[in-house]
């Protein structure tokens, strides 16, 4: 069995712990941490994916700014 634990630093604990221990009760395992990298997983998810790039897009389009007449702003 392998599992991942993906879990943001500021929430680690020691029932993290516990909680491995329970799903490995009397074995040997290997702990790897490594900085998560965080645009892999938003694109493993095609919602979070598609969310994303909408987003990119919204924020280019903000980017090419609107152009007005003074007597436009009345």
């Amino acid at each position: 069995m392998e599992t991942t634990i993906r879990i943001n630093t500021d929430l680690l604990n020691s029932d993290i712990i516990e909680g491995i221990k329970k799903l490995f009760p009397h074995k040997v395992v290997d702990i790897t941490v490594h900085n998560a990298d965080e645009t892999e997983f938003i694109l493993e998810s095609p919602a979070f994916a598609l969310e994303l790039k909408e987003r990119i897009s919204e924020y280019k389009l903000k980017q090419q700014g609107i152009t007005l007449k003074p007597d436009e702003l009345i």
